[in-house]
């Protein structure tokens, strides 16, 4: 696993969210979560706030896979679904794959599933821009 896949893995809000089996290969990516405590609104469902934010986490874990170290990918534009709640203790996968690479776009579809039923989508397109030093 690569350090930029890591520091994904370790970034302290991703730590809090519970971001766990996380998974970078072939321009796909996915990691589960169990909605908790930290990620609940006030009608003890999945906040719609955390499906957004780790759709695109998601997405960024995937185009990892096959973007060059001398570029990033910043969001350029999100879409998210949401499709039906999830409630507490629901353990939710993400999964990401990648539609088309261009050299400055990338269109990348993501999915929320519990126990396999579809409970948000996501497409997502990234700005790739070359690593200022």
């Amino acid at each position: 696993m690569n350090d930029r896949i890591l520091q994904v893995i370790n970034h302290p809000l991703h730590r809090y969210l519970g971001v766990a089996d996380v998974r970078s290969e072939d321009g796909a990516g996915s990691f589960s979560f169990t909605v908790g405590d930290a990620t609940v609104n006030p009608a003890d469902a999945l906040h719609g706030g955390v499906v957004y934010l780790l759709c695109d986490v998601c997405a960024y874990l995937g185009l990892l896979s096959v973007l060059a170290d001398d570029m990033e990918a910043v969001t350029h534009d999100l879409h998210v679904s949401v499709l039906r709640a999830a409630g507490r203790g629901d353990v939710v996968r993400m999964a990401s794959r990648i539609l088309k690479k261009g050299k400055s776009l990338c269109f990348i579809d993501v999915s929320a599933a519990v126990s396999g039923r579809l409970i948000a989508s996501a497409r997502i397109t990234k700005s790739l821009i070359k690593k200022t030093a």
